[in-house]
């Protein structure tokens, strides 16, 4: 018993020296990549002829929103995956409780809240155009709601924490068991099966993490270069003179995302966004339906620029600090609560 308590806490040990310090541009990574994703989750169309801007922010800009994500995630965990320090289990065990726990929480509670408002009969009043509704009481399809087996889960975003704990399971076997393939990650990009892409672009983040850390990140300077670049070519697709093709398009507006935030981190005034970091789980896990609300309030208000590009920028504005005010009043209210609802983060 005492040997087994000892191989824990050395293992627990390992595992805190391994997590760097907070680096300051990947968590403004985070900030700016949450905020590309609600215009993702936008309910307005990206029609290019009808609405040019808007299919610029989430069609173009946005569409590497998600990637980068998965890029960060293998990148901040490159190191863990490849020590043989760290043992199997112990990491297994961190993935449940970062992953796993708050995937099965937020699936769990959305899960209860659905069958409540079917029981009392008010489910065709909240019932819009997702699939929120689209279970019923039968075994297959509450696992399936639940797990996202064969659809998206019931908490739809929540795709990304199912392919990401897929993405690392396979990720920590090829990068532990197999030999280092070259450009392997792209590989995985043009295998038509689900989950294969995102795979991908966690492998990919686990090379970026030894070709290209902190201190070698672009300058100011550069990453402005870039973002200027990317736009000019955005501006292209607009004209229909350009075309990007799959991945490429999505890994240029991720890197993006990246040195936007690496600009940011280069003026005062947005580089303190990056205390927003901690929020980023929780305001991913709820920002949808209030996104939605606002959307449809700002509709039946008839307030002007409905369904216009400024509409589009100003709803994720107005949610995104409403979800991160939320966050840090359930951090002082419950902060148990939180950290079992956003896996400790």
């Amino acid at each position: 018993m005492v040997d087994r308590c000892v191989v824990k806490v050395s293992d627990l040990s390992v595992i805190s020296e391994m997590t760097s310090p907070r680096n300051a541009v990947l968590d403004l990574v985070r900030v700016v990549g949450m905020f590309f994703v609600m215009f993702i989750h936008s309910p307005f169309d990206a029609d290019i002829k009808i609405a040019p801007g808007i299919f610029f922010l989430k069609s173009f800009l946005a569409v590497g929103a998600v990637p980068v994500f998965f890029l960060l995630s293998g990148y901040l965990g490159a190191r863990k995956i490849d020590s043989a320090a760290v043992s199997a289990k112990v990491l297994f065990l961190e993935k449940w409780r970062s992953l796993v726990v708050p995937f099965l929480f937020w699936n769990s509670a959305l899960l209860s809240l659905i069958f409540l408002l079917k029981s009392i009969g008010l489910e065709s009043v909240f019932k819009g155009s997702g699939t929120y509704f689209d279970v019923n009481c039968s075994i297959s399809s509450i696992l399936s709601a639940l797990f996202g087996i064969g659809r998206f889960p019931i908490v739809y975003q929540f795709w990304f924490l199912r392919d990401l704990i897929v993405a690392f399971l396979f990720a920590f076997l090829l990068c532990r068991f197999f030999p280092k393939i070259p450009l392997l990650p792209w590989f995985f990009f043009f295998i038509p099966l689900p989950m294969a892409s995102s795979l991908g672009y966690y492998l990919l983040g686990h090379q970026l993490y030894y070709s290209l850390p902190p201190e070698k990140f672009p300058s100011f300077r550069l990453s402005i270069l870039y973002c200027a670049c990317w736009c000019v070519a955005g501006a292209g697709i607009l004209l229909q003179i350009v075309y990007i093709p799959y991945p490429l398009q999505q890994i240029g507006s991720a890197t993006f995302i990246f040195m936007l935030a690496n600009v940011f981190g280069g003026v005062s005034l947005f580089a303190r966004l990056s205390v927003l970091a901690p929020a980023v789980f929780f305001i991913y896990a709820t920002h949808q339906p209030l996104q939605s609300i606002a959307a449809k309030a700002w509709q039946s208000l008839h307030i002007p620029a409905y369904g216009t590009s400024l509409c589009f920028i100003f709803v994720p504005a107005i949610v995104f600090p409403l979800c991160a005010v939320s966050y840090y009043l359930l951090r002082s209210v419950s902060p148990r609560l939180l950290a079992f609802a956003t896996g400790g983060r």
